[in-house]
């Protein structure tokens, strides 16, 4: 979350994809309330904070929502394109904050292109890209002023960007990324994600006012976007607009993501888990015995976040994972791996053992799906040795998943839909 739950209660518009946060977080959905509560807070005059929730599914948060937009499952790049290109194409983006604190005024190399769903630099027979032509047009003499300067980069190259304050410039950023979204026009989102053009237009004149400085919008997402192939692509697009409105780093704005249930958000604001420290800091790594080492493999951000007030580095004595360590204090190959249970899934990768999707609890859950399209081929996995793998969300009568409450729809066939074969273990015991 790049904003606190109590921050909410400072915004105008809630635009809520893929979450059920009345459901999953009860306690935190009261700041949503109160924000709508508040009659200084809203689109126009106030009156509240609007809610908008686009999601497959109608849930509590649906109906407590002021639109609620049914949306077909894996569109969402589509609706916020559609939001994104309405916000250019009628300029009702936050101006000085798009030129000032983003990089839209940066000049990208003129080989850049983008054409039939590729972007140049594809090689098709490795399918990788080759990022030379999307880098930006440097200013040579900035570049030798900051070189001669001395100032630290963290090991990344030195260059100033060439850039284009009026934001005219066609090989701007700003204008390749209008021209790039022109194609998300009302029509098309309207066939891609199924939501019908009016209700769509509703949501994207709301969203387009939250571009004036006395106006804030916060976006709030949870599995139902992460929980894709293209669930990086799907975040990165709500990001998008919200710097375009200017709502990042603003009280009542940000891009703030609300785990499946409570019980994974507040692991992580209080780094229960194994691998977190507090602040959503991570652990050292195998192999980063201390200090020295990881500053002299990291940038000098690092180094510099662990002077202490006399000037001298703090040396990090003791390995955070000391069932890691090996005799000499670094890391040990062969103890490493009891730290975490991603591994275990790797033997099954090679066609050992069982394999079994248990929920979607972090991103080891659907690890290699060829896993399980190998196995359901396979004449021994029998009829009902569980569910398939698209249909799990569609669970036992009485068993509470971890993102969902999902109620049991259709009486399925077999011992296992009645729940009489207990699930399989998910390695050696």
């Amino acid at each position: 979350m790049t904003n606190h739950w109590r921050d909410i209660k400072n915004t105008d518009l809630i635009l809520i994809n893929g979450a059920n946060p009345a459901e999953a977080h009860p306690v935190g959905f009261q700041w949503f309330v109160a924000a709508k509560n508040d009659p200084k807070r809203g689109p126009g005059s106030g009156g509240g904070a609007k809610m908008v929730h686009a999601d497959p599914r109608f849930t509590r948060t649906s109906a407590l929502a002021d639109i609620y937009a049914r949306i077909r499952v894996g569109t969402d790049v589509a609706y916020f394109g559609g939001l994104i290109n309405y916000v250019l194409q009628n300029t009702l983006f936050h101006e000085e904050y798009v030129r000032n604190y983003t990089n839209a005024s940066f000049l990208v190399k003129k080989d850049y292109g983008f054409k039939d769903g590729l972007f140049t630099g594809y090689d098709p027979a490795t399918r990788k890209y080759d990022i030379t032509t999307w880098g930006y047009q440097t200013d040579d003499a900035a570049t030798a002023k900051a070189i001669a300067s001395g100032s630290p980069t963290g090991g990344a190259p030195v260059g100033i960007a060439k850039r284009d304050m009026t934001l005219q410039d066609p090989q701007t950023v700003f204008q390749l990324m209008k021209q790039h979204y022109s194609r998300y026009t009302p029509e098309m989102v309207s066939r891609i994600t199924g939501i019908p053009q009016d209700q769509f237009m509703r949501i994207a004149k709301l969203v387009g006012e939250m571009g004036k400085p006395d106006k804030v919008m916060t976006i709030v997402y949870a599995v139902g976007l992460t929980q894709h192939t293209t669930g990086g692509e799907l975040i990165r697009a709500g990001a998008v607009l919200q710097l375009l409105l200017g709502n990042i780093g603003r009280p009542g704005g940000g891009m703030n993501a609300e785990r499946g249930h409570a019980n994974i958000q507040g692991n992580t604001d209080h780094a229960i888990s194994w691998e977190i420290l507090p602040g959503y800091l991570r652990i050292p790594a195998p192999g980063q015995k201390n200090l020295v080492w990881r500053c002299s493999h990291q940038d000098e951000r690092v180094r510099l976040q662990f002077h202490s007030q006399a000037g001298e580095e703090r040396i990090l004595d003791d390995d955070l994972r000391p069932g890691a360590q090996g005799k000499d204090g670094g890391p040990d190959p062969e103890r490493d791996d009891r730290h975490q249970h991603r591994p275990r899934f790797q033997p099954r990768d090679a066609g050992a053992g069982q394999p079994q999707v248990a929920g979607r609890d972090g991103s080891a859950a659907h690890h290699q799906l060829r896993i399980l399209a190998r196995a359901w081929r396979q004449p021994e996995f029998g009829e009902n040795r569980g569910v398939h793998g698209a249909d799990h969300p569609l669970d036992r009568e009485g068993w509470l998943l971890r993102e969902q409450r999902s109620l049991v729809a259709v009486e399925g066939p077999g011992p296992a839909a009645r729940g009489q074969r207990p699930p399989r273990p998910l390695g050696p015991r």
